[in-house]
């Protein structure tokens, strides 16, 4: 469409049916979309000048027929668009010759909204290990999560049932494996019913 091109309801269809069948965006004068609104500013105007109730409904339905094809003709236009920026993000060169300075703008800003999906996406920072040294213990918040500390033995004869001073009853058999305070680990190595592992 040429700048000399009157806008009116033909034009405006022709290029709905144009961007309709076309997979790329109709070339359009620069200015189309301003002239469009004040296309429509000055049907607005008639319609309040008008007297004759019979013209101002004809002049009313140009106005809504206008806006419904202002609307189709942006929806197409903006579907490619939008495609066409998928395609950028993807690594493709879309054609973008046809496009207005405002549908360039909205199109710059999508390619740089699905980029920066993509790197949130997919670049995110790997988690860092921590070294050893950087790693420091944990309190344990019950003191009986502590690290035990008793020795390890192994039982070497049948040991009948005792209380130890801690007030448990200990039941040792021939070759059981176990760990047992130090105050009772060391009478019984004396003894030589056990056998220090560790």
């Amino acid at each position: 469409m040429d700048a000399d091109d009157e806008i009116n309801y033909k034009s405006l269809r022709k290029i709905q049916q144009s961007e309709a069948v076309s997979p790329l965006l109709t070339k359009l004068d620069h200015s189309f979309y301003e002239r469009l609104l004040s296309y429509s500013s000055d049907l607005a105007k008639l319609v309040k000048k008008e007297d004759n109730p019979s013209k101002q409904k004809l002049v009313s339905e140009e106005i809504q027929n206008i806006i419904k094809i202002a609307n189709a003709i942006y929806e197409q236009r903006e579907k490619k668009i939008v495609q066409s920026a998928l395609s950028n993000a993807r690594g493709g060169k879309p054609d973008v010759k046809h496009m207005l300075a405002e549908e360039k703008q909205f199109y710059v800003d999508l390619v740089a909204v699905i980029g920066a999906a993509r790197k949130t996406i997919f670049e995110k920072p790997q988690m860092q290990p921590v070294s050893p040294i950087e790693k420091k213990p944990s309190s344990p918040e019950n003191p009986s999560e502590e690290k035990n500390m008793n020795p390890l033995v192994r039982v070497t004869v049948d040991i009948p049932a005792f209380v130890g001073p801690d007030m448990k009853t200990y039941l040792l058999k021939k070759q059981d494996i176990l760990s047992i305070p130090t105050e009772i680990a060391e009478p019984l190595k004396k003894r030589g019913v056990v056998q220090p592992l560790i």
